[in-house]
C-alpha cells in the first residue's frame, strides 16, 4: 500500500513544481495543501495562497491573484512579497486606495526585515495617488521617492509629470 503524501510534501511538491515551472502541479499540490490545512504555514514562513497568488498574477487573472494576497495576508499580515503582490494587483485593477494602504503596510515594516528599498515603494505611493489625482500626496511622495534616489531618471521623470499634471488640473 502506498503511503501518502503529508502537508509538507505537497507543499514542497507545489514549490518544487511552481520553479520548473509547471503550474498545473504547483496549482495541484498547493490546493492539497489547502483542503488538508487552509491555514498552512510552512516553516519558513511561506504559505500555499502566496504561489497561487503568483501564478494567478503571471496567468493575469489579476482579480484572482488579488484574492489568493489575501488570503496569504491573512496567515501572515506582514509577509512582504503578498503586500507588494496585492498593492500591484490593486495599482492595476484600479483599486487605489488599496494599493496604498498596502504600500504604506510594507514601508511600514522595518527595512531590516524586508527587502524591496524604500524607493520603489515611494515610488508606487506616488504613482497610486496621481491616480487618485490627489496631487498633493503624490508630489510629496515622488518627491521622497527623488530624495531617495536621487540619479533615478524613473523617479525624476515621475515627480515632473505629477507636478505637470497638478498644474494642468488646477487651470
Amino acid at each position: 500500500m502506498k503511503k501518502s503524501k503529508t502537508i509538507e510534501q505537497w507543499f514542497e511538491y507545489g514549490r518544487k513544481c511552481f520553479h520548473l515551472p509547471n503550474g498545473v502541479e504547483a496549482i495541484r499540490g498547493f490546493e492539497k495543501v489547502i483542503r488538508l490545512n487552509p491555514a498552512y504555514r510552512h516553516h519558513d514562513g511561506d504559505n500555499p495562497y502566496f504561489y497561487l497568488g503568483k501564478i494567478a498574477e503571471i496567468e493575469c487573472r489579476l482579480t484572482a491573484a488579488f484574492v489568493y494576497y489575501s488570503r496569504a495576508l491573512a496567515i501572515d499580515p506582514a509577509d512582504e512579497q503578498s503586500l507588494i503582490g496585492r498593492g500591484s494587483c490593486a495599482t492595476v485593477i484600479g483599486e487605489h486606495e488599496q494599493a496604498i494602504e498596502d504600500f504604506f503596510r510594507l514601508l511600514k515594516l522595518s527595512p531590516k526585515k524586508r527587502n524591496v528599498p524604500d524607493k520603489h515603494i515611494l515610488y508606487v505611493l506616488a504613482k497610486n495617488f496621481s491616480r487618485l489625482k490627489k496631487w498633493s500626496q503624490a508630489i510629496y511622495w515622488a518627491q521622497q521617492a527623488v530624495y531617495a534616489d536621487p540619479g533615478d531618471e524613473r523617479h525624476q521623470k515621475l515627480f515632473e509629470k505629477i507636478v505637470a499634471s497638478k498644474i494642468f488640473n488646477d487651470n
